[in-house]
């Protein structure tokens, strides 16, 4: 009993540690970190040392952020461990998302789009696809992105872990040879009458 007190307290005292000021200073000198890093990857510099968090990083990501953020955790996986064959997601989350409704909503019939989001309008779909290209067929909705991410250190996610929210560079990714692929996510839906009147006109 004495000893889940003291796990309990250190808990406690963790998250007002994170809540506070203290939080901000933890959350930049990681992220000056991760950019020192991928600075290092850039200029093929790279030590094992770098090599073994960033194992440590995202193996965290595909194994801790698949509890919250299943679609994000199944590419990062297959983008580490897969073989460059297609990914095919599940659309049970990707098709009621409320921006990826939106964008449809707006798309005529046998169009296709390039979907960008900012990561607060969706955080789930953002660490899955972003950008993504759609497209809407008579009977079908098709989401697709080819699975590359971007070397240039301007391009950066940020991971929302709750008291702290950490920016990590895209290409950092790259320090561990990932095999690039596309992702898919498909399901089948009637036309809107609102599409079918675009298609006709």
């Amino acid at each position: 009993m004495r000893y889940l007190k003291r796990v309990s307290l250190f808990f406690l005292l963790v998250v007002l540690v994170l809540w506070s000021p203290v939080g901000r200073l933890v959350e930049r000198a990681v992220d000056a970190h991760l950019a020192c890093m991928h600075r290092r990857q850039l200029a093929n510099r790279n030590t094992v040392l770098d090599r073994w968090q960033c194992r440590l990083l995202y193996g965290g990501i595909v194994t801790l952020g698949g509890l919250r953020y299943p679609e994000g955790a199944a590419v990062i996986d297959h983008y580490l461990h897969g073989d460059g064959r297609d990914l095919q997601l599940a659309s049970d989350y990707i098709r009621r998302s409320p921006v990826g409704r939106q964008r449809l909503a707006a798309l005529p019939l046998d169009r296709r789009a390039v979907v960008t989001l900012r990561q607060r309008e969706d955080w789930r779909l953002s660490y899955a696809l972003n950008p993504f290209r759609l497209r809407r067929e008579a009977h079908r909705v098709v989401i697709y992105q080819w699975i590359a991410f971007d070397p240039r250190p301007t391009i950066r996610t940020v991971l929302d872990l709750g008291l702290l929210r950490l920016t990590v560079p895209d290409g950092l990714v790259h320090v561990l040879h990932p095999r690039p692929y596309m992702a898919r996510c498909e399901w089948f839906e009637e036309s809107t009458p609102t599409a079918r009147g675009v298609r006709q006109r």
